[in-house]
């Protein structure tokens, strides 16, 4: 039966020593040493859960048959993804529920994902074309409550695909501003894939400063940009674009006073959220475009972090590109 309070921490734990090894469910690749193993399972059992939750009888029993159905057969990328993003069943469960058309829709928005995902090989040896000594990791494709598209983990990548569900007949009236902004389809996928696998090329930093978070994810969307031709934060450059000049001083005033919430998350009005990321990618293909030598641009790109963010920002050259008129 469901714990009544589970906290993220707890769970994870509880999990990691409870539930059994998922099957991973496909390989791509073109070598033994190359491959990645890639599980929809979870997305899966998600499924069978959603249909379950029909039966049940009242708020309690609902939590409970998540939890039976799937967050106890967790595979190790849902396990992390739950004390990541999800937290408890309950809080998972309080999601679906006021979200409810757009979650039963996965079924139909999110049946072409196994197809995505045979795909996924040849972005990763566009990748490896680029940065020949690419490291790889397990692809995680679970179900969360709509925080997060996706982020990294010692279990692998973790992808949110309920985050790409949103195809053109998916139902829209229960979606807030930011979902409408961010929901988008399963063509995205290999996007964000890529974005999260250069987190895991990046320099290990905990990046905790402005300058250096912003180039760090900016560059995810910059290199995933240039592998898969899409980028996961277009509906952000769309606005920012031509507010670019503005945006950079404000930029520059927040790096001074360590603000960083409003360029991480903080949407606002028709003010997109996340615009750090906008900015980190200008910096990042500044200083790729400068760069003589593409491939060691990409490894300086790869390696940036607190320590050196200020020194790749001058070298970049952007500084003086978004000060001109």
């Amino acid at each position: 039966m469901c714990p009544a309070v589970v906290s993220p921490v707890l769970m994870a734990a509880v999990l990691g020593v409870t539930l059994p090894l998922s099957v991973v469910q496909s390989q791509v690749g073109n070598a033994a040493d190359t491959t990645v193993s890639i599980s929809t399972a979870d997305v899966s059992r998600f499924l069978g859960a959603l249909d379950a939750l029909r039966a049940a009888a009242n708020y309690g029993d609902s939590a409970t048959i998540l939890w039976n159905n799937y967050y106890r057969p967790a595979t190790p990328g849902l396990r992390a993804f739950i004390a990541l993003r999800i937290g408890s069943p309950y809080e998972l469960l309080d999601k679906i529920r006021v979200r409810r058309l757009y979650y039963d829709h996965l079924r139909i928005s999110l049946a072409g994902l196994p197809a995505v995902t045979t795909r996924l090989g040849g972005y990763l040896d566009r990748f490896r074309g680029i940065y020949p000594d690419i490291r790889l990791a397990p692809v995680w494709f679970v179900v969360g409550r709509m925080s997060s598209g996706g982020t990294t983990d010692d279990a692998g990548l973790l992808i949110g695909a309920e985050m790409y569900g949103r195809d053109a007949d998916a139902p829209a009236s229960e979606l807030n501003d930011w979902e409408r902004a961010v929901l988008r389809d399963t063509s995205l996928v290999p996007t964000i894939v890529v974005h999260e696998l250069v987190h895991v090329n990046q320099e290990r930093s905990g990046s905790t400063k402005l300058l250096a978070s912003a180039i760090r994810e900016g560059s995810a969307d910059f290199l995933a940009e240039m592998v898969t031709g899409r980028n996961i934060n277009a509906h952000v450059h769309a606005w920012a674009a031509q507010r670019e000049r503005e945006l950079w001083n404000e930029f520059i005033a927040d790096m001074q006073s360590g603000t960083k919430g409003r360029w991480f998350g903080g949407q606002s009005g028709d003010r997109p959220s996340d615009l750090g990321y906008f900015i980190g990618y200008r910096v990042a293909k500044a200083f790729y475009d400068r760069a003589g030598d593409k491939r060691s641009a990409i490894r300086a790109i790869l390696a940036v972090s607190e320590r050196n963010a200020e020194q790749f920002l001058a070298e970049s050259g952007y500084v003086a590109a978004a000060r001109s008129p």
